[in-house]
């Protein structure tokens, strides 16, 4: 048997056993199956700021080294080997995948860039899909720099996906009966209204809609209860009328909600996976078990005019359903959604033991 004859049997070995290995794309696979679902994780490095920090930066950036230097790559490394026990079909960040604020846009795509790598070593074998965050388009003082963030992400997101994502970082796609539903939360509302109306319009027929966005639709902020997705009375009236669950980051507090109106009901369930808060040996405590202590805390903290929580703002909001909300922890961690025909669970995870600290029904199949 000549040599010749064996390196080709071996590379023909190796090209089908890559084949084999090859990551199924998030569309793939039965109707029964699970998601790891990560929140806020900030990357951040020094080399992505030239300029000196100056100011509450270097609060924010300090908090961010430091958390990278351990807590959020343990927190990482639990998030993976959880899903590895429970093969867990792909992975979804909610947002601020980095911390961004660089000091111009070609450091915040270096950002983008060279974070992915960082985190996808810990799901190398499942797609690992992003929801673009406000930290995500910020470039020095918070100035958005949307289009640095889309050069960078959407090409990352493409891959992972599977297929191309064009124009801004909203996606959507099919996993057998349901439909995810990706927006990007910082472009025109009514781009944001008329991706969504379409791409429901598209597919009538699902069993579960998962709407996945870095802002919250129903208020779940303490000091920011609507910095919420712009458009997000009209979209919550588009969801409630289908079996729909609200996937989102944000408020660095997870957490979950429930809102009833006229039309319907719908499902809120916030993850924060930021990694300062991440210490296994001490967990921290849920503050809120209601909609009114929550609601208390946070009309506290209001003020006359205030964008994002002003007195004027809560009439509307409760005149428009009958709401429940829950902390789920007060620490850092991830939570994984179990889906089958009979409902959908999450399970959220807050130390390395592999054993979630709660489990809540979020859904029931149809």
């Amino acid at each position: 048997m000549s040599m010749k004859f064996l390196t080709s049997c071996a590379a023909a070995f190796v090209f089908a056993l890559c084949g084999t290995l090859r990551a199924a794309t998030p569309a793939e696979g039965g109707d029964e199956y699970k998601v790891m679902l990560l929140g806020d994780l900030h990357f951040d490095e020094e080399r992505f700021h030239s300029a000196p920090l100056e100011g509450w930066r270097i609060a924010s950036h300090g908090r961010c080294y430091k958390m990278w230097e351990s807590r959020s790559r343990e927190l990482l490394a639990a998030a993976s080997k959880v899903a590895a026990a429970n093969d867990v079909a792909f992975a979804v960040q909610l947002g601020d995948f980095v911390n961004g604020d660089c000091d111009d846009p070609v450091l915040l795509r270096k950002m983008i860039r060279a974070g992915f790598p960082v985190v996808k070593k810990y799901f190398p074998d499942i797609p690992l899909l992003i929801v673009k965050g406000n930290h995500d388009i910020w470039t020095m003082k918070k100035v958005k720099n949307n289009a640095a963030a889309n050069i960078a992400l959407l090409p990352i997101i493409s891959k992972e996906l599977g297929s191309e994502v064009k124009g801004n970082g909203c996606y959507s796609f099919r996993r057998g009966a349901d439909l995810y539903i990706a927006v990007d939360g910082f472009i025109k509302v009514e781009v944001i209204k008329e991706f969504v109306k379409t791409t429901l319009e598209k597919n009538p027929e699902t069993r579960y809609v998962f709407f996945m966005s870095h802002l919250p639709l129903i208020p779940a902020s303490l000091r920011y209860p609507f910095w919420l997705l712009p458009g997000h009375y009209e979209i919550l009236e588009m969801l409630e009328r289908r079996n729909a669950l609200i996937l989102a980051g944000h408020t660095h507090m997870t957490s979950y909600a429930f809102r009833r109106s006229a039309g319907g009901g719908i499902t809120q369930l916030i993850v924060t996976s930021l990694g300062c808060d991440w210490d296994p040996g001490k967990p921290v405590p849920p503050k809120f078990d209601s909609w009114e202590k929550y609601t208390e805390a946070s009309r506290k903290r209001a003020k006359a005019g205030y964008r994002y929580n002003s007195p004027e703002m809560w009439e509307p909001l409760e005149k428009s359903g009958t709401y429940t909300f829950r902390e789920l922890s007060g620490s850092s961690g991830f939570a994984v959604l179990d889906v089958n025909a009979e409902r959908v669970e999450v399970r959220y995870y807050t130390d390395d033991s592999g054993k979630p600290a709660a489990v809540l029904e979020l859904l029931k199949g149809k």
